[in-house]
């Protein structure tokens, strides 16, 4: 059974051992994460939004239009754009990014790792993966905000799981992550909880202690999560 105080530990001396790659590294995965969800009014839904780094699209089904800081552009170039970048480019960094972490548990890993899902061989079958875990996190959340949440925290180990196994398949890979997160939800809510105070410093320095501590911090605990989940999991599964 895992406890938050030792992940944080073991991840703080594994991004400080390694520190340039890993700043490196968690900069890159910050800057090509890309968020999608609803938008709201007083009557109810009245959009989407897709944010890529401070990148603010918002499509307004009444109007057909998207709005970049307050100015009106068309529905497709840049959305579109966007989005295929994330399925088939941003994705492949952000499972790297898992790689690395992983690896730099056990030796100073170089930051090639960002690039191990377009040369580990099974890139097609990386993007399906995670382009599915993605769909099903967000029809949850399209049908209702908690569900959407929870669901992201049972699909939580899909990265690092299709990092160490890039050829599984899309359903093994959630089934897993299923199984390996099932009574973990609350504590791993919990675990990136107890960053809060973390995320305030970052913003009162307007991102340099988020750019040179926390966020490799966060990264490197994740990556600490996952094996010991991971361990848990084989556990389990030799005594089954």
């Amino acid at each position: 059974m895992w406890n938050r105080i030792d992940l944080k530990m073991n991840g703080k001396a594994n991004f400080l051992k390694n520190y340039g790659p890993a700043v490196l590294v968690s900069l890159i995965s910050a800057l090509v994460a890309t968020k999608y969800g609803r938008s709201y009014s007083s009557d109810g839904p009245s959009g989407l939004f897709l944010e890529f780094s401070g990148l603010h699209l918002k499509f307004d089904w009444s109007h057909s239009f998207f709005n970049w800081g307050g100015s009106a552009y068309s529905a497709g170039a840049v959305s579109l754009a966007v989005i295929l970048l994330d399925i088939f480019v941003f994705q492949m960094l952000l499972m790297g990014a898992c790689r690395f972490y992983v690896e730099n548990r056990d030796y100073n890993a170089p930051v090639s790792k960002l690039l191990f899902g377009f040369k580990s061989g099974y890139y097609g079958n990386s993007v399906l993966v995670m382009f599915m875990k993605n769909l099903f996190v967000a029809l949850w959340t399209l049908l209702l905000v908690i569900p959407g949440i929870v669901m992201s925290y049972a699909y939580r180990m899909v990265p690092y799981i299709l990092a160490e196994q890039p050829d599984i398949d899309y359903r093994e890979a959630l089934r897993i992550s299923k199984e390996m997160m099932y009574g973990q939800k609350w504590e791993a809510f919990i675990l990136d909880l107890s960053f809060f105070g973390w995320l305030i410093v970052g913003g009162i320095t307007c991102g340099v202690a988020g750019i040179f501590y926390v966020k490799p911090y966060v990264d490197a605990t994740n990556a600490e999560l996952y094996v010991a989940l991971r361990e848990d999991w084989f556990g389990k599964t030799a005594r089954s």
